[in-house]
């Protein structure tokens, strides 16, 4: 496809979920690379914002909220001022109607985005989803962020996750982690809650253990964070853990804040949910415990760690309820994690030695 040339102004619809957010990164990038000298604006979920501060990939930053589009006076405010704008292009990462219905009615002139949600005739740029037997082929997202761009021509170059970090960040988690005494040890980093739904989750039961095992095993801070709406599920594991462990659930720690703590840790412990990606993007080991998702959707060839999988037959099934009892979840022992996350910390080891020798 020939590089579009005419492109001054460029909307880029970010993604609606922090882990996909972070999987858009070399999408970003690469759209800034090949559009150098175009006005670049990202329009994102307010509460996501902090992923992306750091980077100079945009010119511009347009914020909304969540829950904007069951609001008409806020939706239509937004749209007059895209119209404002007058952009020429316009990358949509979600695949909903809303979102391509918005860029549509915000008057981008060409639209990139896939054929999804009914909304093809809202694209003047529609891409095929990769299929397979006539089912939906799944991808992992960041080439299927990556795959929008090359539509109007775009070179791919790295494809390596990145998010940035600032020094008044850095200076803030030095206060954090010495007012909670977690710098007094290297810290296992544990984040159980997924807001994806409930069939993710694995038990209150099965982080307490596995934080009692790994201190037992390890001389270190166990340190548990969680997102909006978790709280009471850290409460809990906190409650039923016997060694002990910290837990930051209530200390209000942005998404920029939390980048650092990702950074800091000697492994994170976490479903397959935003901070797995997080950890890909600062190099740090993580172990995902996975259970009713595809793995194909987020594996990462720049990941260092372990996913841990139970064999169940009606595992992946992508649906964020379980309507039976939730087995690919529940049989994950504590016993098998923690012995995974020491494998994966001893091989850390074993690189970083090879690496200095070599």
């Amino acid at each position: 496809m020939e590089q579009i040339i005419e492109a001054k102004k460029i909307l880029v619809r970010a993604p609606n979920w922090v882990g996909d957010v972070v999987m858009a990164t070399p999408a970003f990038r690469c759209i800034r690379e090949n559009f150098a000298d175009s006005h670049i604006t990202l329009l994102i979920k307010k509460n996501l914002r902090g992923i992306v501060n750091g980077s100079s990939w945009f010119d511009e930053v347009i914020e909304f909220e969540p829950g904007m589009r069951k609001s008409t006076k806020d939706f239509l405010r937004l749209v007059y001022k895209l119209r404002q704008e007058r952009f020429d292009m316009g990358f949509l990462f979600p695949n909903s109607f809303s979102s391509a219905f918005m860029v549509w009615m915000g008057g981008v002139s060409r639209r990139i985005g896939y054929i999804r949600d009914a909304r093809s005739l809202l694209l003047t740029d529609g891409i095929e989803r990769l299929s397979e037997n006539g089912k939906f082929l799944p991808t992992y997202m960041g080439d299927y962020y990556l795959k929008l761009c090359t539509q109007p021509g775009c070179k791919i170059g790295s494809k390596k996750l990145e998010v940035f970090i600032s020094g008044e960040c850095e200076d803030k988690a030095d206060a954090l982690l010495k007012k909670y005494h977690i710098d007094e040890k290297p810290y296992f980093l544990m984040n159980p809650g997924a807001s994806y739904g409930t069939a993710k989750l694995w038990t209150a039961e099965g982080f307490a253990r596995t934080a009692d095992l790994l201190r037992k095993a390890v001389d270190c801070n166990i340190v548990l964070t969680s997102g909006p709406g978790e709280t009471e599920l850290a409460d809990e594991i906190e409650g039923l853990s016997k060694k002990g462990l910290i837990n930051l659930s209530r200390a209000s720690i942005s998404l920029d804040l939390f980048k650092v703590v990702v950074k800091r840790c000697i492994l994170l412990l976490t479903l397959d949910s935003g901070p797995r990606h997080f950890a890909v993007a600062l190099n740090r080991p993580v172990v995902v415990l996975m259970g009713p998702n595809d793995p194909r959707y987020t594996g990462s060839q720049y990941e260092i760690g372990r996913v841990i999988r139970e064999d169940v037959d009606c595992s992946p099934c992508q649906l964020k309820t379980c309507p039976t009892d939730r087995r690919c979840m529940t049989r994950i022992s504590p016993e098998k994690v923690v012995e995974t996350c020491i494998e994966v910390l001893n091989s850390k080891k074993e690189h970083n030695r090879t690496s200095i020798l070599n």
